[in-house]
């Protein structure tokens, strides 16, 4: 393997994919009742806002790692792998970000004594989804040697 076949994009895609697999079983939010702290980790939070975007970071650097350091060769997609890639961090960030925001609902906990509160692995969650995004972003940059819709190299065409 050599690590020198990855670009800047496909190193942030890669460590921001894996990253976010792990910080999906690290806890997101605490329920504290004073005497009793429980913790509900990723896969606890639901599939919408946290399991989909880990699938869509494992493959985002799934695909990435098996392009350019194993070499295989993916089939034709209707879009850039770049375009294709950046719209992936986009969906994962944008859910993540806003459960980060949104928060947990309480049903009522607060009358009970028990307060929820975001917990690290979620704040870890949302610094990988957006770096997916970022690294999505870099790889439109770099552009698609040969694609048909000419990829975003930053040069004018004449």
């Amino acid at each position: 393997m050599d690590l020198n076949k990855l670009s800047t994009a496909d190193k942030v895609i890669a460590a921001s994919g894996i990253l976010l697999f792990i910080a999906y079983f690290l806890p997101w939010f605490k329920a504290d009742a004073g005497i009793v702290t429980v913790s509900a980790t990723g896969g606890d939070v639901g599939f919408f806002w946290a399991t989909l975007p880990m699938l869509l970071g494992l493959i985002a650097a799934g695909t990435v790692i098996a392009t350019k350091l194993f070499d295989v060769k993916m089939p034709e997609l209707p879009i850039p792998l770049g375009q294709a890639l950046l719209v992936d961090g986009a969906i994962a960030a944008v859910l993540v970000v806003l459960k980060l925001i949104i928060g947990e609902d309480t049903d009522g906990a607060g009358v009970f004594g028990i307060e929820i509160t975001r917990a690290f692995g979620l704040f870890l969650a949302a610094i990988a989804a957006v770096g997916l995004a970022a690294g999505g972003f870099l790889k439109y940059q770099e552009g698609e040697a040969g694609s048909a819709s000419g990829g975003g190299s930053g040069s004018a065409p004449f």
